[in-house]
């Protein structure tokens, strides 16, 4: 294979990617509220938090336990997700999911990235600790206005041990290690019964006095992209409110902005999970590849169902596959998988990386005809009809 064309998916892929993540994340909030499009009404295919301030849709995990908790079948919600499964299986995970993307650069770039990781979440443990309460009742700022420094002092010692601990983490030498496809299916299986299912339906919110998206509680994504946004934005002067002088009603206002709502008060041990949670899992995605994905992500286990018979998806010809001997597929899947294992389809995101870098053409790709213009044969291994 030419050297110019052995990375040609990739370069595809990361392209794409980039796109998902500004796109689910922001530059095109303004959609949310912009009329009639109204994009938040709309459960976005990937993992994406409602309350981002700079997501233009919904939360497709969010809004299937909504309705469980009213006790109704949420049609359109999981009609999107049984269209977009029944044509790409599991592909939206490999190409456009912004949290996805964002598991995979902190594994490729794992040495460079537990610098920042460790510095920025030092910043913002520091800052947010100071302007909203993380663990504790009050912020320490609140402790020390109010003559509470002995209190201030004992919730330094602890959050300098909680975080103290978790940033050590980053810099001791720990071996790499892959999930096996058992264990992940057994892990994805709990999080998709418990607290994605069963809790929202079975198990009371004390704050919302009804059955609540408990799964979102400590949902990774929704820490990165809602609730640090939301604590950080809340943490501005009032008068940034409405922000920048816009009117309340303007759609470029980013979700959430329009006018002054002060959570933090609600932060207290939930925020201080999510923070520590979300700390942890970064630490074990430089470990081994897209953890959260391929073990705990519910949207990702709904389309993984799809991936043994959707429009497109990728298959290995056995007969030629060399198995073992060979493992290239493993060694270029951000999912960690050897695709001729028994299980491992489940898992596939369909990213296209063994398809286009299997040296005996064992990885194929089955694809419609009418989508030629997306995977064309001049640019991959499209497996012959039986």
């Amino acid at each position: 294979m030419p050297q110019n064309k052995k990375y040609r998916n990739r370069e595809a892929k990361n392209r794409v990617q980039l796109f998902g993540f500004l796109f689910g994340s922001g530059i095109f909030y303004f959609l949310a509220t912009l009329p009639p499009i109204f994009l938040k009404r709309i459960p976005m295919p990937w993992l994406v938090c409602w309350s981002d301030p700079f997501a233009p849709g919904a939360c497709p995990a969010g809004t299937l336990q909504y309705f469980f908790n009213a006790n109704l079948f949420p049609f359109f919600g999981f009609g999107i997700l049984v269209i977009i499964g029944a044509i790409f299986g599991r592909m939206v995970c490999g190409w456009l999911c912004p949290f996805g993307y964002l598991q995979d650069i902190v594994y490729r770039m794992r040495h460079i990235t537990k610098w920042i990781v460790v510095g920025l979440f030092a910043l913002l443990v520091v800052y947010l600790t100071w302007t909203s309460p993380m663990f504790a009742g009050m912020s320490l700022r609140q402790m020390s206005y109010s003559g509470l420094s002995t209190r201030a002092i004992i919730w330094i010692a602890i959050y300098l041990g909680i975080f103290g601990v978790l940033f050590a983490l980053f810099f001791i030498k720990f071996k790499k290690f892959t999930i096996s496809v058992k264990f992940s299916n057994w892990g994805r299986f709990f999080f998709f019964l418990f607290p994605f299912l069963l809790f929202p339906l079975l198990v009371v919110d004390p704050e919302l006095n009804t059955g609540g998206p408990w799964f979102c509680k400590l949902c990774p994504s929704g820490t990165t992209f809602a609730a640090i946004p939301q604590f950080l934005i809340n943490a501005l002067p009032r008068d940034f409110f409405p922000f920048l002088g816009l009117d309340r009603q303007s759609p470029f206002i980013p979700y959430g902005m329009a006018s002054y709502q002060d959570i933090r008060g609600m932060g207290q041990v939930m925020f201080g999970l999510k923070m520590s949670s979300l700390v942890l899992l970064l630490w074990v995605t430089m470990l081994s590849k897209r953890v959260f994905c391929k073990f705990a992500c519910p949207i990702g286990f709904i389309y993984s169902g799809f991936n043994y018979f959707s429009a497109v998806r990728v298959v290995v010809d056995k007969e030629i596959c060399k198995g073992e001997k060979c493992n290239v597929c493993w060694k270029v899947c951000p999912m960690d998988i050897k695709l001729y294992e028994r299980g491992a389809t489940s898992h596939c995101i369909g990213c296209l990386e063994c398809v286009d870098r299997c040296p005996f053409k064992a990885a194929q790709l089955v694809r419609p005809g009418f989508l030629n213009f997306l995977f064309s044969r001049k640019h991959y291994l499209i497996a012959p009809k039986k």
